[in-house]
Parts: C-alpha cells; structure tokens; sequence
C-alpha cells in the first residue's frame, strides 16, 4: 500500500476543498443570476430515456416490415376503412 507523506496529504486535502468551495460560489452566482446549472434531467435519466427511444424507433421499423395495420385511434373507432 502506498503511504502519502503528511505534507503531500495535507496538500492534496487543500487543493480538494479550494475546488469545492469554487464549485460551490459557481453555483450561487448561477441561482442569484437565475441560471441553474444542473439540468432537470439527470445524467442517468437522459440515458435511460435514450435507450428507451431508440428501442420505439427499432420497435416502430419492425412493425413497418411486418407491415401490421396501425393501430385504432385512442377514441377506438376506426375511421375511413371498409
């Protein structure tokens, strides 16, 4: 196991905290600007949502090979076919 020496440790713990803290006002200047930075979508959701878009964009060509009728209309009735 590699051991930091104490200067080295207290060097690195410094520089990581001076990086929260600049985070850390970034953000408050955003929300006193108005800006919010974080999106209202995670990063994980947007790659959820992502995949399940390209699984209906793959679903979606499948059914167009099949050449399967459409779906009805979300009142049921079927209009303009004999």
């Amino acid at each position: 196991m590699f051991l930091l020496d104490d200067d080295l440790a207290q060097r690195i713990v410094t520089a990581q905290i001076e990086d929260r803290m600049r985070r850390l006002e970034t953000r408050r200047l955003l929300r006193e600007a108005g800006i919010d930075s974080r999106g209202w979508l995670s990063r994980r959701g947007s790659w959820v949502l992502c995949q399940l878009g390209c699984l209906l964009v793959a679903l979606g060509r499948r059914l167009q090979q099949c050449d399967l009728p459409q779906a009805l209309p979300l009142g049921g009735k079927m209009t303009g076919v004999r």
